[in-house]
């Protein structure tokens, strides 16, 4: 059988596309409704959402499950019940970390003598390049002075190999932490939790690591859920575990978490999806972390959308650390920019491991371990 979604928010053209494409030969897996909000202020349109198995085909791919999901996570969520609340102590922000200082008004059009007092030739090249992606003057130096030597008859810097990519390429390696591929000769079960603000994607790419693992790795995965606040979360999430064969939980205790974990004690990694939210709802990130307080080996995984401008994710990488230890950066949407400096600003200044970048929407292709090489590549619009 093959697997696809179907959405959108009239049900009877949905139907129609699913005839179109299938004809009579489908069953309907997985139905639910998701309320999106519109331009008009307190009016939702009600998106459906259909997983649906064409009986003609003859062979089950998760691939094209996620293939067809949709680019970002929906933005909004029912309103929620404060009378619900399970009536957690707010837990108070940790030590707030040493603050991220990154020059944020500086100008693409940087001041060019400041520049060649230091740099000459193709390094002031390469500097104009990186801050045209928009990559901090300051953070564009430092990794163009680790890719060049000095010259003798200028005094100044330049690169020392005789291509860009090649410099630029060292330069990234000396400056950023790459931690590669965290699930590659593991020894120990690891359990990491997805954390980031909604729409980033972290729902749609924590599937994608899980059939990565399940499919290339032959590895042994469980996936937890605590997002017990969007509609129809925990029954998608459910779907994809489903098809792939892995133990799913959606759980919001505690101590239940912890001890579904002892039980999975069979699994080679545990991947927990936590609920999108704002990072000023310091009420929120509080809760994730309640909820989380008895995982004493659980890493942080933060998710990061390469759309993003850096002064917005450097307030919102501020607040998350306040509450947790950010262990991985995993960048995605990269193939929504031509401006990717916001992963060499925020490695740069945080020093955090850059691990994954979602690079489209095929599974597992657009998957990819981040590296010095591939990101020059990104930096140079060059295709892999």
């Amino acid at each position: 059988m093959k697997i696809k979604i179907y959405e959108g928010f009239n049900l009877e053209d949905i139907i129609n596309k699913i005839e179109q494409e299938l004809g009579h030969n489908y069953k309907i897996l997985y139905q639910d409704k998701i309320k999106v909000k519109t331009k008009i202020p307190f009016v939702k349109k009600t998106k459906h959402v259909l997983i649906v198995e064409s009986t003609n085909s003859s062979e089950v791919k998760f691939e094209d499950i996620l293939e067809e999901e949709i680019k970002k996570e929906e933005d909004s969520a029912l309103k929620q019940n404060e009378t619900s609340f399970r009536n957690y102590p707010l837990i108070e922000p940790e030590e707030s970390p040493k603050k991220i200082e990154i020059n944020l008004d500086q100008k693409v059009d940087y001041e060019l003598e400041e520049v060649t007092k230091e740099f000459s030739g193709k390094a002031i090249d390469l500097i104009k390049m990186l801050t045209e992606k928009e990559v901090s003057l300051n953070v564009a130096k430092e990794i163009v002075k680790k890719g060049c030597g000095l010259e003798l008859t200028s005094n100044k810097l330049d690169l020392k190999h005789f291509t860009i990519r090649e410099s630029l390429i060292e330069g990234l390696k000396n400056t950023l932490n790459f931690k590669g591929d965290i699930f590659e000769n593991i020894n120990k079960r690891k359990v990491i939790a997805f954390l980031g603000p909604t729409g980033v994607g972290k729902t749609t790419n924590l599937f994608k690591i899980a059939s990565n693992l399940v499919l290339n790795k032959k590895m042994k995965v469980a996936v937890l859920s605590i997002d017990t606040f969007k509609a129809g979360a925990g029954d998608q999430a459910r779907s994809y575990s489903n098809i792939l064969g892995i133990p799913f939980y959606l759980l919001s205790d505690p101590k239940k978490i912890r001890e579904t974990v002892d039980d999975l004690h069979f699994v080679d990694v545990i991947l927990i999806d936590t609920i999108g939210r704002s990072h000023y709802d310091h009420w929120k990130l509080g809760e994730i972390k309640e909820t989380l307080r008895f995982l004493d080996e659980i890493e942080y995984m933060m998710v990061v959308s390469c759309n993003m401008n850096t002064k917005e994710s450097v307030n919102i990488l501020e607040k998350y650390q306040k509450f947790f230890k950010i262990d991985y950066l995993f960048f995605t949407k990269i193939d929504e920019t031509l401006y990717p400096g916001i992963i060499l600003n925020l490695a740069y200044k945080t020093g955090i491991p850059l691990t994954y970048i979602s690079t489209g929407q095929n599974v597992p292709e657009d998957l990819k371990v981040l590296t010095a090489e591939r990101l020059a590549s990104y930096l140079l619009r060059e295709t892999e």
